[in-house]
């Protein structure tokens, strides 16, 4: 009989990288950029995420990932090392978390790149999802640092969450409130439901993905079949242009009303363009209360849209 091995088989992987990711393949991979995710350094994440084969090759599609995943980091970075500056221990939510994608990345970053201190909750509806990520998670080495629960958006009790997944809560909800909240490729109007409940929680930092932007598209298309006068009825009348219109106006929408509620608000590239169509990244840092300017802004551009509101609008009112 064979004896038992205590060898680890994460190790196995890990040893596998090193050798196979020579100087060669890496600078092969990586060209001149400066990444902090690589395959030698990251092995676990990356096998996780399923960029690397078994034999800790890299396929071309997963090639493209992996340099969305950098990226991404490399979008996020500033914005979360700000929040380590400040916060013992930094609190993030992934709404809609779906497979975690973004959550892992995360992880990982918090124990290899910053070792800080951090809480990181996904939720998400998918019952499936959230037990494949949980055991992903332990796999990783991570489920210390990430927690999952299963629920809508809108459903999010922050404050149960913690309560279940920390053993430190402070009885002032203002200081219980996530650091950050994020959500990527959350679908249509979920993705409102993610920036309300940021802006609810008074979350410092807000990062959105939206994708599959249908609603005003559909409230366009009312206004199309009504044949009424406007500017843009012809757009209203063109599928094609009104799905592509109505995501970039929805967006547009949506950092005014952030702007509103007191964030300074930028937008990028969510990766390369040719990567993928759904490629817009909305970043908000919590700066104040209110911003009038914005709330005026995104009156006059209600008008000029059909005198039609987003989801946002209606579950984040201004109060002034």
């Amino acid at each position: 009989m064979k004896p038992l091995s205590n060898k680890n088989p994460h190790d196995d992987f890990a040893a596998r990288c090193i050798t196979h990711w020579t100087k060669e393949r890496l600078t092969k991979l990586v060209g001149q950029h400066k990444y902090h995710v690589l395959p030698t350094n990251a092995p676990l994440l990356l096998r996780t995420l399923g960029l690397l084969n078994s034999d800790a090759s890299m396929s071309a599609d997963s090639t493209r990932k992996f340099i969305q995943i950098n990226h991404l980091l490399t979008q996020f970075k500033p914005f979360l090392e700000d929040l380590n500056q400040r916060h013992k221990r930094v609190r993030i939510l992934d709404a809609g978390c779906g497979s975690s994608f973004l959550t892992f990345i995360l992880a990982w970053a918090y124990k290899e790149l910053w070792k800080h201190d951090a809480l990181l909750i996904g939720v998400d509806t998918n019952e499936n999802l959230i037990n494949k990520n949980k055991t992903s998670a332990s796999s990783m080495g991570v489920d210390g640092l990430i927690k999952f629960a299963q629920s809508p958006i809108s459903d999010i009790n922050w404050m149960n969450l913690v309560a279940e997944f920390s053993e430190d809560v402070p009885d002032d909800p203002k200081k219980s409130r996530p650091h950050a909240v994020v959500a990527l490729h959350a679908c249509d109007t979920a993705t409102d439901d993610a920036i309300a409940l940021g802006i609810k929680l008074q979350a410092d930092f807000i990062a959105v993905a939206p994708c599959c932007q249908a609603e005003l598209a559909r409230q366009w298309k009312d206004l199309g079949d009504k044949n009424l006068e406007h500017p843009l009825n012809p757009a209203f009348k063109n599928p094609h242009l009104r799905r592509e219109l109505a995501a970039h106006f929805t967006d547009l929408a949506r950092v005014l009303i952030l702007r509103g509620h007191g964030y300074e608000v930028t937008t990028t590239e969510f990766t390369m363009s040719h990567a993928t169509p759904k490629n817009t990244l909305i970043l908000a840092v919590r700066r104040g209360s209110f911003l009038k300017e914005a709330q005026l802004e995104y009156s006059k551009l209600k008008t000029s849209l059909g005198n039609i509101d987003i989801s946002l609008a209606r579950k984040s009112p201004f109060l002034i």
